[in-house]
């Protein structure tokens, strides 16, 4: 029995091993499958919220929207009634806000590079020193805003004036970093009929219809940016660059700004604007090339038409500015927008008994600086001495892009904290001869120190004289503050990478 039991009993035990074994594998593959299962699935997992991580991150940074007049000056932003309602009200207001070069071409080359003018070398507004022709020889795209907005995954787009007269009549090329481009060509850039426009690369001719207005036809080209723009899954830069209320030309002569039509005699009855500066009693405490004899009525006469024609020019870019934030509400796109309102440059119109531009006082180097967007406080103001060398960095700042070298810094801490760097310095400079008179000043939080070309210079208590009425440069109360400003205005003239973001204690 027990030979039969143990004889009869291997065949149950070997079965059930053989199925253990068969078992054991089977168990094993699936567990080798279920592995291989999980291992796909989290790589699933790991894409998608890769994915999603970076759809996040594209989305978390905001839209940006740039308009840039042409010589507007502070004090004319009050007929701006939209664009103070859109913009000023909703967000920040720089009441300090200057170009570091007060004339055209070098201004705008500072703030596509975030660089002053001695480091960028665009010294003028014609070549060879400057216009695009300068600014494609002496600065490399690699540096400019839209190259680096590009590499940070946004879509970029350009309309209007750009760097005063394009290269030549017949270059369509549009320049790296842009998507978009539209722009005026050679000798049309300051006609607001009768122009050409480089559009991507082909030619569109306008003619002189009321529909053809300049100002009103780089509107409409912004405002299909903007809604082409909304149906990506990328963010995008805009930037739109008025002529007005830059003085605009014909084929025959140079004219006061032209209005568009809907806009003409609105100010007809408008008196022209006297700041306590307004044909200085006394220039004998100014610099001998400054001096002008007091102005008679004509010349006053004619200063009062270019001041009304101006302001009439300015209404177009208004309503503008009204189109772009309806579109972006339109299109879903406004709160996660950043719109930024300034000018290249100010105008001095009777102040100091002088006219223009490059030069260091208030109407000329002062620019309205108007931001509003998500994390911006509505209806704030800061009082820092900010400067548009500091737009680029901070657009990249908005964008995450790298900044490279540049000599701004983000204006973003400033945003947030109206007491961060209250006294800091900014340079103001104009290099080139000829109408635009060589000088280097700073410009500080209670002072302006002028050193012109040769032995002439001003300093001005901005505290006690905001109007800049009295020389103090050789009061002997003012020994002390005169060296300071000097030694600092020395760095920051020949500054490089950090060093010339100012003094900030």
């Amino acid at each position: 029995m027990w030979t039969l039991s143990h004889s009869s009993s291997p065949e149950p035990q070997s079965a059930g091993v053989g199925d253990s074994h068969a078992a054991e594998r089977s168990h094993r593959a699936l567990m080798l499958r279920g592995r291989v299962f999980v291992i796909f699935a989290a790589a699933a997992v790991v894409a998608s919220l890769w994915a999603l991580l970076a759809a996040s991150v594209a989305f978390g940074r905001p839209n940006i929207v740039v308009v840039m007049t042409d010589d507007q000056d502070v004090a004319s932003l009050r007929v701006m009634k939209d664009t103070r309602r859109l913009i000023g009200r909703h967000g920040v207001r720089f009441v300090n806000s200057y170009v570091t070069t007060p004339l055209c071409c070098p201004s705008r080359a500072t703030f596509h590079t975030g660089r002053y003018v001695h480091n960028h070398r665009v010294l003028s507004s014609n070549p060879p020193e400057g216009a695009a022709a300068g600014f494609s020889r002496k600065v490399r795209p690699s540096q400019t805003l839209a190259v680096r907005l590009r590499r940070a995954g946004y879509r970029t787009g350009y309309v209007g004036k750009y760097l005063n007269e394009p290269r030549s009549d017949g270059d369509f090329n549009v320049p790296r970093g842009w998507n978009r481009w539209f722009e005026p060509t050679l000798g049309t850039t300051y006609r607001m009929y009768d122009f050409v426009l480089n559009a991507n690369g082909r030619a569109q001719s306008y003619g002189d219809s009321a529909h053809d207005f300049q100002t009103d036809v780089l509107a409409r080209k912004a405002l299909r940016f903007l809604s082409s723009s909304a149906r990506r899954r990328k963010p995008f830069f805009l930037m739109l660059g008025t002529v007005a209320p830059h003085t605009t030309d014909s084929s025959s002569n140079v004219q006061n700004p032209l209005a568009a039509p809907r806009h003409r005699t609105r100010f007809d009855h408008t008196p022209l604007r006297r700041s306590p500066s307004f044909n200085e009693r006394d220039v004998s405490d100014k610099p001998p090339l400054m001096r002008r004899p007091p102005m008679g009525k004509g010349k006053k006469r004619r200063f009062r038409a270019l001041y009304r024609s101006r302001l009439e020019s300015l209404l177009a870019v208004d309503d503008a500015v009204e189109r772009i934030m309806h579109r972006l509400r339109r299109t879903g796109e406004r709160q996660d927008t950043v719109v930024i309102f300034t000018s290249d440059n100010g105008y001095l119109l009777g102040e100091h008994r002088l006219r223009g531009k490059a030069l260091a006082y208030e109407e000329s180097a002062a620019v309205p600086l108007l931001m509003r967007g998500p994390g911006i406080s509505r209806g704030a103001r800061r009082t820092q001495v900010v400067g548009n060398v500091d737009l680029a960095p901070t657009i990249l700042d908005l964008a995450g892009g790298r900044r490279g070298r540049m000599d701004g810094r983000s204006l973003l801490p400033f945003i947030r904290n109206p007491d961060r760097a209250p006294r800091r310095d900014l340079l103001i400079e104009v290099l080139v001869s000829g109408r635009a008179r060589p000088f280097k000043a700073i410009r500080s939080a209670n002072y302006l120190l002028v050193n012109h070309r040769g032995p002439a210079s001003e300093l001005y208590d901005l505290a006690s004289d905001p109007f800049q009425l009295t020389n103090r440069y050789k009061d002997p109360a003012y020994r002390g503050i005169r060296r300071k400003l000097r030694s600092r205005l020395h760095l920051l003239a020949h500054c490089g990478r950090d060093r010339c973001r100012g003094r900030t204690d």
